[in-house]
């Protein structure tokens, strides 16, 4: 008889390229009914921010700290869904990369691959970490599972069960857009807007939201924001560009100051919207599930001024934010969601736990950091925390890496640079001379639990960085005091991280004040440092004055210049080592040739379903529907229905008994023109919508999906096409697209 493990092991990775790629393994203790994990993000392990590439490192680095030897011991590999719920391939049109090639040769069987929508995955991240036994869970995202921008769920009891969604439009989208298509701050740079945003609150605004709907679930930005998605293979690869905003912004020079003129003013409205969006879906959740808890997650989560706001204004009297709330938890959320929903893996139940603290990294002890230290006869010397103390004291920038490193965006004590609170001079210095960054970009405050409502208008404690409060008295924290007053605050306390809760003690005997300034441990550009040689690297990149790894410290005076070179160049060729080895771990038959021609094959794949596969799907519904005379109602706009009318072959020969116009508007959102059709203009109310022998056509490509919310709710019984999905072009375009791809 084959004695039974007594671990499980669960892997959660994304099903396509993403800035956030990563990794998580979640380890079930079958004997105790409980579980470990271990999170990583791929940009960490390859010193690459937003890297688009498959996990390799990130699985390895997990697989590393369970001690498990091959793929295939994992029991399950857990992944989402991005437009269809396949596992190769889920986003068809997307531009085919290196990611996908490794994923079809993956050592392990598709039989053990499940996949959930991607907001769920955010739901499970949030909600199985809470600790509440119920919660309202609100996730605001860029964009999801075919999609996918808003959604409520509700958990209770273990399960987490879909209440409403709504897709196409989302305020995370429009907040990207904007950030990088006119505010020019790059990928990842809606941090810096939402820190930007403050310095614009004088003259007059610039974006209008006057006609954006806020109803239910629903965040019609439409006025503003063109439907996703966004970009595709053609707009990639070809560079034809898709139209995101119905409005005309201008894009500013790099070389033009953000603070001035109209582009803080921008990043005001925009902040000053997501807020209101944030304060409305709140107060709606609210309304559908009756919890006094309130769980946020989706990359919007990240705004902490928005959170902060929306807890204010609604009756939650409790909320949790997830610390890796974006795409780069979705790893975890993917894993902890089958260790609650999968009977078949996981046979006992496991009791719900609130999240004890983010550090979800491997471990660096002190052998470890020896180790390293007299290779590189690096002089150091014991760590004294009243020490160090006074050296933040006396305006001293401490970089402090301890333990395993923070999940998610935020430094939390493990990967932190430190500084004085009270020192008004000390945030531009470390913001122009340390971290090479924007003069507006905020710093964050570390606050001892039992002292932070003595600084801060904050009503419950903040573990994670992702609630924005006032600060109370702002000449004594000047340094971590943003502009409005503001500061991102993280409590900290004994249990969540021991070694940093006694610095700040320590600090506050001398200073008499409990808090100190904390920023992420990375240079401009840089992901946050990982391992020592990761610190020693960034260390010596900046005007840090003293380096803690573990309990020891290093003193910048006694690190030889030449040593940056050489760590750097070993740093470079191990990554190389690494990923190799763990190509040949992972894959089977990994070759340059065959990746190559993966890649040319799935090119024109991708093409064909950006153009030719809406087409394709409604002209072999047209041929269905002509042969069996079915009577047929087009809901649309007026402008795209002429043009199918005009420009798809047989569509004419229909049996048309009438046109039900969208709002009576055009696909083209400026166009007030309204075409008279050679049949009937319908209301909701008319009869014929009633009849059995019916079907729906959804004739407009900017309105697809809100169309089809639309029937879902008002003719629930009444068959539709929607041949526009969430990853094809419109059709208008087709004859220029096709000759750019030819």
């Amino acid at each position: 008889m084959i004695k039974k493990s007594k671990y499980n092991y669960i892997l959660g990775i994304q099903c396509f390229a993403t800035i956030d790629s990563g990794a998580c393994i979640i380890r079930v203790n079958n004997e105790k009914n409980d579980y470990d994990y271990v999170a990583i993000s791929e940009e960490r392990l390859i010193r690459k921010k937003y890297p688009y590439t498959f996990p390799l490192h990130s699985i390895k680095y997990c697989m590393k700290h369970f001690n498990i030897q091959k793929l295939n011991h994992i029991d399950l590999l857990v992944s989402d869904i991005i437009r269809e719920p396949v596992w190769h391939r889920s986003g068809p049109s997307y531009n085919v990369q290196e990611f996908d090639y490794i994923k079809s040769l993956l050592n392990f069987p598709e039989k053990k691959i499940i996949q959930i929508n991607h907001h769920l995955a955010h739901a499970a991240s949030v909600y199985y970490t809470s600790g509440f036994q119920d919660s309202a869970i609100l996730i605001v995202d860029g964009n999801g599972t075919d999609l996918e921008t808003n959604s409520f769920f509700e958990g209770k009891n273990k399960k987490i069960k879909l209440i409403d969604k709504y897709k196409a439009r989302g305020i995370g989208a429009l907040y990207s857009i904007i950030t990088q298509d006119c505010l020019n701050l790059g990928v990842g740079g809606e941090g810096k807007t939402m820190g930007l945003a403050p310095f614009g609150n004088k003259g007059s605004s610039v974006l209008d939201f006057s006609k954006v709907r806020l109803d239910g679930i629903v965040t019609d930005y439409s006025s503003i924001l063109k439907r996703m998605p966004h970009s595709d293979i053609i707009s990639l690869n070809k560079n034809k560009k898709i139209s995101k905003l119905a409005i005309d912004l201008d894009k500013r020079d790099l070389k033009e100051d953000i603070t001035k003129k109209k582009w803080s003013r921008i990043a005001y409205d925009l902040q000053s919207e997501t807020e209101r969006c944030m304060i409305h879906l709140g107060k709606e959740i609210q309304k559908r599930i009756k919890s006094k808890n309130i769980c946020i997650a989706g990359g919007v989560a990240l705004n902490s001024v928005a959170n902060q706001k929306l807890f204010d204004r609604t009756n939650f009297k409790d909320i949790f934010v997830y610390p890796a709330c974006s795409d780069a938890g979705v790893p975890f959320g993917l894993a902890v969601w089958a260790l609650y929903n999968q009977p078949n893996l996981i046979k006992k139940p496991i009791k719900l736990k609130k999240l004890k603290n983010a550090y979800t990294g491997i471990i660096y002890g002190k052998g470890c950091i020896n180790s390293f230290l007299k290779k590189n006869k690096i002089k150091s010397k014991d760590i004294n925390l009243t020490e160090l103390a006074k050296y933040l004291a006396k305006g001293k920038i401490v970089a402090w890496f301890q333990n395993g490193s923070e999940y998610g965006p935020r430094a939390l004590g493990n990967r932190s640079i430190l500084a004085d609170s009270r020192n008004s001079k000390i945030k531009d210095y470390v913001n122009n001379k340390v971290k090479h960054r924007e003069s507006y970009r905020p710093f964050a405050p570390a606050v001892l639990e039992e002292d932070y409502k003595l600084y801060f208008k904050l009503k419950n404690p903040s573990p994670y960085m992702l609630l924005v409060a006032k600060v109370r008295n702002s000449k004594r924290i000047s340094a971590i005091t943003h502009v409005d007053g503001t500061a991102r605050v993280q409590t900290v306390n004994r249990n969540q991280n021991t070694i940093f809760y006694d610095l700040i003690k320590e600090f506050k005997k001398i200073t008499k004040v409990g808090c100190i300034l904390n920023t992420s441990f990375n240079d401009a550009g840089e992901p946050i440092v990982e391992t020592p040689e990761d610190a020693m690297i960034t260390f010596m990149g900046t005007k840090i004055d003293y380096l803690v790894l573990g309990d020891q410290i290093i003193d910048r005076k006694n690190i030889k210049k030449s040593l940056k070179k050489k760590l750097k160049n070993n740093r470079s060729n191990t990554i190389k080592k690494n990923e190799k080895k763990t190509i040949k771990l992972l894959t089977s038959n990994y070759t340059l040739k065959g990746r190559k021609k993966f890649i040319e094959r799935g090119e024109k794949i991708a093409y064909w379903n950006c153009l030719d596969k809406s087409l394709l799907d409604l002209k072999k519904k047209i041929d269905i529907w002509k042969k069996s005379k079915k009577k047929m109602i087009l809901y649309g706009t007026y402008d795209q229905t002429e043009f199918l009318l005009n420009n798809i072959e047989n569509f004419k020969k229909l049996n048309i008994v009438g046109f039900l116009p969208y709002k009576y508007i055009n696909d083209e959102y400026t166009s007030k023109n309204k075409i008279v059709f050679p049949f009937k203009q319908l209301k909701k109310s008319s009869r014929i919508l009633k009849e059995k022998n019916i079907e729906i056509l959804i004739t407009s490509y900017e309105y697809a999906y809100d169309i089809e919310r639309d029937i879902n709710s008002c003719f629930p019984s009444v068959k539709y096409l929607k041949f526009y999905t969430g990853y094809s072009r419109d059709l208008k375009f087709y004859s220029t697209l096709k000759n750019i791809i030819k």
